[in-house]
């Protein structure tokens, strides 16, 4: 089985023949050395959020620890196994070691920090320390 690449673009096709013969020849399996899944981080009064985009995995494969100042992510997505007799056409999602360091902020307690994973995404919430948390004052 061919996979082409298409655009729906109706050019003459020269590009796009050339493309497609350089992705047929392209090895199928790239080894990367390491999966980064897509993050947000948002901040607020109370502390910071990490919001890790990780589809498929079970809540006992994921790793997170604030190590030296960093917050770190590891986690792995394992290759399904197929019988000799299945034959691949297309194979597009990332397999292997995922992993996401980010330094933790100065105001933030590293001894604070919890986690969630529910639909695949995985929140982090690092408190910030109580005396880094703005004080209301009340003016008499």
């Amino acid at each position: 089985m061919e996979v082409r690449y298409e655009n729906g673009w109706n050019g003459n096709g020269w590009l796009l023949d050339r493309m497609n013969r350089m992705m047929k020849d392209f090895p199928s399996t790239v080894p990367a050395r390491h999966l980064r899944p897509a993050v947000d981080v948002v901040e607020d009064k109370d502390g910071y959020r990490f919001y890790f985009e990780l589809p498929g995995l079970k809540n006992e494969s994921i790793d997170v620890r604030v190590e030296n100042g960093n917050l770190i992510l590891a986690a792995e997505r394992k290759r399904p196994e197929w019988s000799k007799e299945t034959r691949v056409h297309v194979s597009e999602r990332a397999y292997g070691a995922i992993r996401r360091s980010f330094t933790v902020p100065e105001d933030a307690a590293q001894d604070r920090v919890n986690a969630s994973y529910k639909d695949g995404v995985l929140e982090v919430k690092v408190e910030k320390r109580p005396e880094a948390k703005p004080v209301k004052i009340q003016v008499n």
